[in-house]
């Protein structure tokens, strides 16, 4: 069975997606949910992506990875960092989970940036 998921913004479009991104989507629906009409989607808050960030850097720091200070959303700095993820991250799971902690840390700000900028966003998923 495969997972689709996406993280929507209120025009419609697409702010993040995922492919058999179980564990991550989990993280999500771990928090207090607001449904939508259909059972598959959510509501995505600045409070829950902040959550799960929380959950991202405690395994984080459980692993012994750093954790230094994220730079803004906007900056050279980030986007350096967003361009170390490798370009079929997306499409599938990752083999190794504590690997991927970094790259997913970077996704969620910039999740959050989104949802700072919307108010808030839409998750929708479909297995």
């Amino acid at each position: 069975m495969s997972l689709d998921f996406g993280f929507n913004r209120q025009d419609e479009s697409v702010a993040l997606w995922f492919h058999n991104h179980w564990d991550f989507l989990d993280m999500f629906t771990e928090e207090p949910l607001v449904q939508l009409e259909t059972p598959n989607d959510f509501y995505v808050t600045r409070p829950m992506v902040s959550a799960v960030i929380k959950k991202i850097e405690a395994e984080m720091v459980e692993n012994d990875q750093p954790v230094p200070a994220m730079p803004a959303c906007h900056t050279q700095e980030f986007a350096m960092l967003e361009e170390a993820i490798p370009w079929d991250f997306h499409c599938a799971e990752p083999e190794d989970w504590e690997a991927a902690l970094p790259h997913y840390r970077v996704l969620l700000y910039r999740l959050l940036a989104d949802v700072r900028t919307d108010g808030c966003l839409i998750c929708g998923w479909d297995a």
